[in-house]
Parts: structure tokens; sequence; C-alpha cells
């Protein structure tokens, strides 16, 4: 009676775990697959239910042949259910593998004509989430999704740039009316929300986006305006110093004004990509060096390039990784690591977008954060690890690393679905995030996969996350952070 009700306690909790498992009552599929484990708990259930009526109805009628009655097998049967819950359990949690459900979610967008711009990542833990849009700053925490602060943009400007991170407590913010230039930037306190000093200066219109138009580093603000560069204190606002870079024109001409294109700065210093000349006339581009404290130029040496910029990101400050895409459609479409930003006779490590081997998943123009682009790729243990699709195909399926020091692919990991995501998961680890809810964590130097080869289930996430979305590791889960919040979630978080 006993083992009769163990299997009728195991059949009934397989029921509910394998049915309730599945998101929205249906999957399967390549887009929504059904979480790992669902398939063999189903069938388990139905097994365990045809055993366990069969089992019981042999055990109560020899049961009763012995001892009439119906209390004491009707116990007997209770006690069976119960002692299986727990084993039943375990076994489930067996089959199922490693999983990550849904904690929160971020209501709607409204109005419904905003879009999400930008993201920071506050505290250890990201214990915080800062989502920008066009027309406002608002924080979530991540354990609970509960809104903290809100900073709300100028009456009819929009968020049209943003620093990296905040630095010593303050991130930088930027605003541009319709088709205007992007020319008043704020110090915003992250912890409260508080604007801390305004300025306005000499911006210019961007054409793709504000990624590295802002940055800050060793107490400097740094923004970049029309042809100029200009440098404020961090904590105050006050006018350090203005750069307005120049290249000298051949024969004793007059010299080529320069328009900076992106900034980053670290380690005291701020390396500015510039592109100089009029209009059609292309003249040059640099690397400018440029000392934080006083503005001054120590460095500078030429990009391999012959035509205009149309993209350039900067994917890591140190060691200083520079994506660069030309006019030109023969001209550089590749990253560009050096490894001595400061020494014109070490030439720049050259890592094609395009090779035989595959495409690099990777492209400056028109990203889907505007105000600070993510990018699926991360630089870590002198790798350059980004997402990549083999050659003919439209889908980026697999991570590949490329060195930093000669350019050479290290490994790559085929993952059978499309990246939608990657973000760093700690020291020497990277998370991948695939169209198939799968979430896998690779090791930055060899591509080994930590945990489950098949990854980690990441459930009831189908069709609520838009393309190109941020992933932040937050705490043991993990926040998404989506560009269009209407159709989706602004933001969700997911933990195990």
């Amino acid at each position: 009676m006993v083992g009769a009700g163990a299997l009728i306690g195991l059949a009934v909790e397989f029921h509910a775990l394998g049915w309730s498992s599945i998101p929205g009552n249906s999957c399967g599929g390549r887009y929504r697959p059904c979480p790992e484990g669902t398939t063999p708990t189903l069938i388990l259930a139905f097994v365990f239910t045809f055993a366990g009526f069969t089992g019981l109805t042999v055990a109560l009628a020899a049961f009763r042949r012995i001892r009439p009655g119906k209390a004491l097998p009707g116990a007997l049967a209770a006690a069976g259910v119960l002692i299986a819950l727990w084993p039943g359990w375990q076994a489930h949690l067996w089959l199922r593998g490693p999983v990550l459900d849904p904690a929160w979610q971020a209501s709607p967008d409204r109005p419904a004509s905003v879009r999400g711009v930008g993201v920071w990542a506050l505290g250890d833990g990201a214990g915080t989430v800062v989502r920008a849009r066009t027309d406002a700053l608002i924080a979530y925490d991540s354990a609970t999704g509960d809104r903290g602060w809100v900073l709300r943009a100028p009456a009819r400007e929009s968020v049209c740039a943003m620093s990296e991170r905040p630095v010593d407590g303050i991130g930088l913010v930027a605003f541009a009316r319709d088709e205007e230039p992007c020319d008043t930037v704020w110090g915003v306190e992250v912890s409260s929300g508080r604007t801390v000093w305004e300025r306005d200066f000499a911006g210019r219109t961007l054409l793709y986006g504000g990624g590295g138009v802002l940055s800050a580093d060793g107490g400097v603000a740094v923004a970049l305006g029309e042809r100029s560069v200009h440098g404020y204190g961090l904590t105050d606002g006050a006018v350090r110093w203005t750069a307005k870079p120049t290249a000298a024109r051949a024969e004793g001409g007059d010299d080529a004004e320069c328009e900076p294109v992106t900034a980053s700065s670290a380690g005291g210093t701020t390396r500015v990509v510039v592109t100089c000349g009029r209009y059609t006339d292309f003249h040059s581009a640099w690397l400018l060096t440029l000392d934080d404290a006083t503005g001054k130029e120590p460095s500078r040496r030429e990009l391999p390039v012959e035509s205009w910029v149309n993209a350039a990101a900067v994917l890591s400050a140190e060691p200083f990784t520079l994506l660069v895409q030309e006019k030109d459609e023969r001209g550089l479409a590749a990253v560009l690591a050096y490894a001595e930003p400061d020494d014109p006779e070490r030439r720049p490590v050259t890592i094609p977008l395009t090779a035989d081997e595959e495409d690099l998943a990777l492209t400056g123009l028109h990203p889907v954060f505007t105000a600070r682009p993510v990018f699926r790729a991360q630089v870590a243990d002198g790798n350059l690890i980004v997402a990549a699709a083999r050659p003919g195909s439209d889908d980026a399926e697999r991570v590949a690393a490329y060195s930093l020091d000669d350019g050479r692919r290290r490994w790559h990991a085929d993952l059978g679905t499309p990246v939608v995501a990657l973000a760093p998961a700690g020291p020497g680890r990277v998370a991948v995030l695939g169209e198939s809810q799968r979430l896998w964590t690779l090791t930055t130097g060899e591509g080994t996969r930590v945990g489950e080869e098949d990854g980690t289930t990441v459930r009831d996430i189908a069709f609520k996350i838009d393309d190109g979305p941020q992933l932040v590791r937050a705490g043991d889960g993990w926040v998404i952070v989506n560009a269009d919040g209407d159709t989706y979630a602004p933001a969700l978080a997911v933990r195990p």
C-alpha cells in the first residue's frame, strides 16, 4: 500500500511539475523550445499514473483479504504519497537541469513613444540598474524591480549621449533638441538621481548615436563638441580646459580642422578619434591622447584610413581596442587592438570584421541603444570575444575569441541558436544568451563551457525581449534591459 501510494504521489507531482513548466501552455520549435526535462517528466508522469493505479488496485484487494477496513490502507497510501514527494522533486531537478525563472518585470513605457537609449549598472553586484530612455533616466532595484529615482529630461529635449559608466558616483548624460546638436551635459549623482551640475557647450549633431561622446576619469568629465574636446570638473562642472585638434596640411597650407568622433578615458588620459577635413575633402584621421588634467596632447598617431570614418567605437579603454568602419567599401572595417597606443612605431593588431572563417557580428551603425551602444563583444584575458556568423549565414550562432596580440582566432563555440546578448559573468567568464532561451557561461581564455553543456534554461522570456537587449549580471541572477519598452517589458529579471 505504501509503495502504491508513492507511485500515485510521483504521478501527481510529475504531472504538476511537467505541465506547469510549459510557458504560456505551449512550447516547441526553435524559437520557443520546451524547458529542459519537460518531455521526460511528462512521460514519467503517465508511467507513474498507470503503474500507481494498477498497483493501488492490486494492493488494496490483497490488503482487504487479510484485514478488512478502509482507514488503515488509506493512511498507508497517504504516507506513501508524502514519502515520495521529496525524492520526486530531486529527480525532477536532475531531469530539468539548472533553470533561471522570471523574478520581476517592469511596467511598459508610458508614453509609448519613448525608447530606451542606454543602461548603467550601479554598485557591487549591480544592485541598481538605471535605464535611460529618450525622456528620462529611471533607476530599478535589481532585486525587486521597484522604481527608485526618476530624472526627467528638459522640455522638448531628448537624451542623446551617456558616459560608459558612472565614476566616483557621478554619471554623465547629454541632451539635444530635435535634429539639433547634442550640446547640454549634466553631471548626475547616481545614488539619488540629483543633477549636481549643468553645462552648455558647442555640441555636434550626432549621425549614428552618442556612444563615446561623454567619458570620465581622474576627476574630469570629457565631452566631445563641434571640432573641440571639453574638460569639466567631474563633481562641480567647472571648466578645466578646451582642446581644438587640427592636422597640418601639406605644402604649408592652413591646418585642417578635425571633428572628434569618439573618446574613452582611463588611467589619467583620454583617447579621442578625430577625422580631419571639410565636407568631401577628407584629409586624415587620428588617434589623439589627451592629458585629463590639462587637456594637452602628449602624442598622436594616424589611423590607417583613407576616407571618412562611418563609425568608430571604443570596445575597451584598457587595453585600448577600437572598432572602425571606413566609408570606402574597400577600406578598413576591423577591430584595432593597441598594445601601446602612444607608440607610433608599434602598429595596431587588426582583426577584420569579415574573413574566410566567419563574419563578426559587430556594427557601429544605427545601434539599438543610441546614447550608450551595446556591442555583442567583450575584451578579456587578452582576447576579443565576439558573436560571429558562419560564411553565408545571416545569424550569429557562435562565439569566437581573437587574440589581441596577433589577431588570430584562439577558439570558437557553436551554439546552434542566434546570440541575443553577450556580457561579462565574473573574472574569466563571459555569459551568452541565446534565442533558444538558453544561457551559456564560457571561460574567456579557452572557451570552455562552465556548468551544463547545453547551458542554463531561462524560462518564460520568449517574446519578452527585443533585438539586441543588454544583459546585466545582478547578484545571483540577471537583469535584461530592452530598448523597446512598449512592445516588451523595459526591464525584467531572472534568477535561480
